[in-house]
């Protein structure tokens, strides 16, 4: 399965990544599908979090990641 847009390739090494603003978040950037993206709305609204937490606890869950 390829990237759905197209991707720079460089030789560079790898760069450490900046962290935010005294946290050990970092920045990543993804896209999803209209309904995925409602979904994660409608669940960050009933529990009154962000769309970044539960984005996070997902993505933890399906790689096996504890906590």
């Amino acid at each position: 399965m390829g990237y759905a847009f197209p991707v720079m390739k460089t030789d560079d090494t790898p760069k450490e990544r900046r962290r935010f603003a005294g946290t050990n978040l970092v920045r990543e950037v993804s896209y999803m599908h209209e309904d995925e993206a409602e979904a994660l709305d409608l669940r960050a609204k009933k529990e009154r979090t962000s769309k970044s937490e539960i984005m996070r606890r997902a993505v933890r869950a399906y790689l096996g990641i504890e906590e």
